[in-house]
């Protein structure tokens, strides 16, 4: 199977999130007491797609020719792509419920399952891993119901980070990737805890916001972020629950 990554890297050759970069991604997971819950990843490409829509309606020199047809094709692939998970997981053992996300007018892309216990669901993000970014990953979440741990493997941002360094180290340099940079600012790769049965006392990660219930916690990290970059910031986060 196509591997992401060299999708990714295919919308950035033909230029289309040079556009705009608000590009969001969603990773949201709920944890019941037992262990059992639901997961599901977004790849939130709404604006871009809004972005080229309006340049659409533009005169062809300002939308750039016949370029934007390329453009949109390489990015619905790319989010077809991740949509094409959902077939992988099937068949996993505990792994339920597999659900794909295809919206290819509103441009998002993603998947959801429900897993029998956090072993199940490490299983699960082991096989996304290992087919989409090449990536060995044994465990990706603790949870036994006091406590949860993400640990910093799987970072999807990351991954987009790395496809970005292997293009412009190849075709542009320091400067070309300072440039993708600021292209991409505005990109966020937000984590979303829902514990429906047990509330959070505490985390240890900086950027953990907790709803007012405190029953969810939310990560928001922004890849390209300098601000966030000095700071170290990452998607890593342990938390005491009660």
């Amino acid at each position: 199977m196509t591997n992401f990554k060299n999708l990714f890297l295919a919308v950035l050759a033909t230029g289309s999130m040079a556009l705009t970069g608000c590009l969001h991604i969603i990773e949201e997971v709920t944890f019941n007491d037992k262990g059992h819950g639901k997961y599901s990843m977004t790849l939130d490409m709404s604006e871009v797609k809004g972005m080229m829509d309006m340049l659409q309606t533009m005169s062809p020199d300002s939308a750039g020719g016949e370029e934007m047809p390329s453009q949109d094709n390489s990015m619905a692939q790319m989010g077809q792509e991740l949509s094409g998970v959902a077939s992988t997981l099937k068949g996993i053992q505990g792994i339920t419920n597999v659900v794909e996300l295809n919206d290819t007018t509103a441009f998002k892309f993603g998947y959801s399952f429900d897993f029998a216990d956090v072993a199940a669901l490490n299983r699960a993000l082991k096989v996304v891993n290992k087919d989409k970014y090449d990536a060995k990953i044994e465990e990706v979440f603790k949870f036994n119901g006091k406590s949860f741990e993400r640990l910093s493997t799987g970072d999807m941002g990351e991954e987009f980070k790395k496809a970005l360094s292997e293009s412009e180290g190849e075709d542009g340099g320091e400067e070309a990737m300072e440039m993708m940079k600021m292209m991409f600012a505005d990109m966020s790769y937000k984590q979303i805890y829902h514990f429906p049965d047990r509330k959070i006392k505490e985390s240890d990660n900086k950027l953990a916001e907790l709803s007012d219930d405190n029953h969810t916690m939310t990560i928001t990290l922004k890849p390209f972020d300098e601000a966030q970059a000095t700071e170290k910031a990452t998607l890593a986060a342990k938390a005491k629950l009660k």
